[in-house]
């Protein structure tokens, strides 16, 4: 009887340890922020990669960046629910970046979402969130009907057309804004989110721009467009509107992030030989459903930005 008595008392001391260990682990995982990249396609369609979109996890928040083509399967695929998005920032308004809005908008007011969807975005955001409230005013009826009406507050949109700083602070959580050159597309804007120590920045669609590298100074992870190898262009540079993968690295490679990730890219072939002509550190070639944690290392499938030889990294991808 005394052993069964000693090995229960042994067997209670264990549980409550490893409960405390995944505690201590649980409260070091709330000062991570956890990304996810939802889509890191373009605007043609491809099964296998879907529209820009990326969700950033930090400290109970979670905020998307850009709004693509299928981001409410993706975020369904993450276990995200469209009705927990506590705000939505718009990098510019190119149809590939935005045609998820009435998903986002009307999935998340369906599946419970009882306050208004914030968006953040250049200048045209409200005409648009005007036009679209428009467009599906017939469904926005219906839905508020008897017997079972949606909350009105759910559905309503709550649009901020940006300039260039601090444009969001919870009190834990900072974004800011910034502007970038994306050729003709004025303005076009890149993120940077801060928060628990930790940064990542977004591009959006850009090409080589100073005032992202500005921006982009000292943070962990920097998420850069680039279309394709520079050889596979056939555009001459000064007609681009985006990066090519040899100017993500030469981004990274001054910026010196603990991660560098190249999204938004047509086209696979040549991308890392092109981006490691500029940059000889961690980066990865982004792909649908990708997480990357930030803490006191960043983390990607398993791989770890400290993971790295003499010369250069040991997980490229």
């Amino acid at each position: 009887m005394r052993c069964v008595l000693n090995r229960g008392f042994h067997l209670i001391v264990l549980i409550l340890s490893l409960c405390v260990i995944c505690s201590v682990s649980a409260a070091a995982r709330s000062d991570e922020m956890r990304v996810t990249l939802l889509g890191t396609g373009t605007p043609f369609p491809n099964a296998e990669r879907f529209g820009s979109a990326i969700l950033v996890e930090v400290a109970g928040t979670k905020l998307l960046f850009d709004c693509g083509r299928g981001v409410v399967i993706r975020l369904t695929q993450a276990g995200v629910s469209p009705k927990e998005i506590d705000g939505l920032f718009l990098t510019h308004l190119h149809s590939d970046h935005i045609v998820g809005i009435p998903d986002l908008w009307l999935s998340g007011w369906f599946l419970g979402r009882s306050k208004p969807l914030p968006i953040w975005g250049p200048q045209g955001t409200s005409s648009m969130a005007k036009h679209l409230a428009q467009a599906f005013a017939f469904d926005t009826r219906i839905r508020q009907a008897v017997p079972d009406p949606l909350p009105a507050a759910g559905v309503e949109v709550d649009p901020k057309e940006v300039a260039q700083g601090e444009i969001y602070n919870d009190g834990s959580t900072r974004v800011s804004a910034f502007l970038v050159d994306h050729g003709a597309v004025k303005p076009a804007f890149g993120y940077r989110v801060d928060s628990a120590g930790h940064s990542v920045v977004i591009s959006g669609d850009t090409k080589f721009c100073q005032n992202l590298v500005d921006f982009a100074k000292g943070t962990d992870c920097l998420i850069h467009a680039a279309w394709s190898a520079g050889w596979k262009n056939p555009a001459p540079p000064s007609q681009r509107s985006i990066a090519s993968a040899e100017d993500g690295g030469r981004v990274f490679a001054i910026v010196k992030p603990k991660l560098g990730v190249v999204y938004h890219y047509k086209d696979e072939e040549g991308l890392e030989d092109a981006v490691r002509k500029e940059y000889n550190s961690p980066f990865v070639i982004a792909k649908d459903l990708m997480v990357i944690n930030i803490g006191k290392t960043v983390t990607w499938n398993g791989k770890s930005s400290a993971d790295r030889t003499p010369d250069g990294d040991k997980s490229r991808r």
